[in-house]
């Protein structure tokens, strides 16, 4: 009887879709943490639509192939693929997977939220049947190509083109319409320019389901996926469409990928979006970005990379964000949050140090320091030289790497694997090794991760998620985003032990160039070379980094190439080095106008 009338409904309840639906009429706007307007969200973005006639058939396909293989054979949705997210989403018990067609994803970002519950599903397969049944598939498809997010602020396939390989769509080749193709899926992952390896991958994905349904033969599946990517070598430069970019770029970020808002609600849905941007703080990181005050000299024809991300412990706000030495394009790689690198020994307190801790192991603790052979793995202190026996103390002060994996190796690497994920550091069971006391993970972490897991250490042990926005209201006034939850990782009394032996490493240790004014916590990391021929016979790092922090406020800096090779390393450059410089540069101007915090303030927050 519920079905028959669901079935009813379904069938006799008919929108009347127009085209102007699908345009963005309403401009949002941003607000910093004092309730200041900061600057407008409006389209049309940077797109130059085209009618589906002039978009090559094998872009066309691509995207078929890459997002909604069966699209000329549903009705608007896929019952395949239905029956397959109802199977996934059951065993999980809640809903992991969507199935949505591309007449769905048009009809949930123009009509829906971004909610996951049966109903908002049952309403998007209604739209989207009588969508496909009143604009067509031609259609469809040509407000979908015109539409879609391609990374580096290139909206539609023709600026996306022009942004990656500086031509037009019609003269894209099989390889590269698939290369487009596998983007939108992840913008912040498959783009080349945030990783190539990741794009080859996405990329081939696309030619082996194009290949698999026949939309190319066997001859141009293998031309294409040996194609080498050639890029454009000088991205068309974009006029800044908003002050303080790294920092508005990262509110769009996780207003999409945390807080899963349609783009076009963003940049066309009336939306109130109130952040946790400090004008002040922020425009000092941008300031000594400016300046090669605190970067080493080049010595190629390519500058070392930075990035800085800033927090408020206790609070979890983002106080600055600089993702690169420039600004180059809107919704760019930034680095403060989008990069993966190597912590190197920036991971030891978090994996190593406070959960041994927390288990009862005191700073007096002694721990060996002489060379190791652990199941066939034989670490190496950075400087050759072995002391015997050495404190917990005395380990994190002057980052000897030996105790920090033989202590790990007596807590257990899955203790540290799940302590890190509790602190929302990527890592998974294939990390779980002993080079983990060294910053070996298979990921990597950002600035803006390495900061909030040393929040926890700053904030008496309490994980508050991080943040760039504080709240989003619709056009009713109605908040859409929910309050974060707090974690209790570590004892407020690891905690404090913690923060001491980090402050001696400041005071006394590698992190010397890093003090203060006031009492400072911190912890220098260094990531070497890859042991890989192409770096034989050379002596240097990839990454290195410092992160430290007050009662008010944690900062992590990163210093390093963008592509690491034989010209271009780290030579002599060392966490405590640049890095720790410009921390101290930063948060001394940081802290001058934000007034003292007592340790125990934690808990009124």
């Amino acid at each position: 009887m519920v079905g028959g009338y669901w079935f009813y409904l379904f069938f006799s309840v008919v929108p009347n879709f127009q085209t102007e639906d699908f345009m963005v009429p309403a401009t949002s706007f941003v607000y910093d943490q004092n309730g200041q307007p900061v600057c407008q969200l409006h389209g049309p973005q940077h797109r130059i639509p085209l009618p589906l006639s002039r978009i090559p058939n094998h872009l066309q396909l691509a995207i078929i192939a890459a997002e909604d293989v069966r699209f000329f054979e549903h009705p608007g949705f896929d019952l395949y693929a239905i029956f397959r997210a109802i199977k996934t989403n059951y065993v999980a018990g809640e809903i992991l997977e969507g199935a949505s067609t591309i007449p769905q994803q048009l009809v949930k970002n123009l009509y829906l939220g971004p909610e996951k519950t049966w109903t908002r599903k049952f309403r998007e397969i209604h739209l989207a049947y009588h969508l496909d049944h009143q604009l067509g598939k031609e259609r469809i498809l040509e407000l979908y190509l015109n539409q879609i997010y391609f990374g580096q602020g290139a909206y539609g396939v023709e600026s996306a083109a022009r942004t990656y390989f500086a031509k037009p769509v019609k003269d894209l080749t099989l390889a590269e319409c698939a290369l487009l193709a596998g983007i939108p899926k992840n913008p912040g992952r498959y783009t080349p320019v945030c990783s190539m390896p990741a794009a080859i991958d996405r990329r081939n994905t696309v030619l082996d389901q194009m290949y698999a349904y026949r939309f190319i033969t066997n001859d141009q599946w293998v031309a294409a996926r040996q194609e080498p990517v050639r890029l454009n070598p000088e991205p068309p430069a974009r006029e800044q469409p908003y002050p303080f970019p790294f920092f508005i770029d990262e509110i769009l970020r996780e207003a999409i990928e945390i807080h899963h808002l349609p783009e076009e609600k963003l940049f066309g849905g009336g939306l109130h979006i109130y952040t946790t941007l400090d004008r002040r703080v922020q425009s000092l990181a941008e300031e000594l970005f400016l300046t090669g005050d605190y970067f080493p000299a080049p010595t190629t024809n390519r500058a070392v990379e930075a990035a800085l991300a800033c927090i408020d412990p206790y609070t979890g706000n983002v106080k600055a964000i600089v993702g690169g030495r420039s600004y180059v394009t809107r919704r760019g790689f930034n680095r403060a949050t989008m990069m993966r690198r190597s912590p190197g020994s920036a991971l030891k307190p978090l994996a190593v140090y406070a959960p041994a801790i927390e288990q009862g192991w005191q700073p007096d603790s002694l721990l060996p320091d002489e060379p190791l052979n652990f199941r066939g793995y034989q670490p190496k202190n950075y400087d050759g030289v072995y002391r015997g026996q050495v404190t917990i103390r005395q380990a994190i002060r002057q980052s000897i790497n030996i105790p920090a994996v033989w202590l790990l190796d007596r807590i257990g690497v899955h203790r540290a694997v799940a302590t890190l994920q509790a602190l929302e550091i990527p890592v998974t069971n294939n990390d779980a090794h002993l080079s983990l006391a060294l910053g070996g993970i298979e990921q990597g972490v950002s600035p803006l991760q390495l900061a909030t897991g040393y929040g926890t250490l700053a904030n008496e042990g309490t994980l508050v998620p991080t943040r760039a926005i504080i709240q989003v209201y619709d056009q009713n006034g109605q908040p859409l985003l929910k309050p974060a939850v707090k974690n209790q990782i570590f004892s407020p009394a690891t905690a404090k032990v913690m923060t001491e032996m980090l402050q001696d490493t400041v005071m006394y240790g590698t992190a010397r160039e890093a003090q203060l004014n006031r009492p400072v916590a911190g912890k220098t990391g260094t990531a070497e070379l890859p042991a890989l021929p192409m770096f034989e016979g050379i002596q240097g790092n990839r990454d290195a980094w410092f992160v430290g922090y007050t009662p008010e406020l944690v900062t992590a800096v990163w210093m390093g190439y963008d592509y690491t090779d034989r010209e271009n390393y780290l030579h002599r450059i060392y966490g405590g080095t640049y890095p720790a410089r410009l921390f101290r540069a930063f948060m001394e101007q940081a802290l001058a106008e934000i007034e003292p915090r007592a340790c125990n303030e934690a808990e009124q927050n």
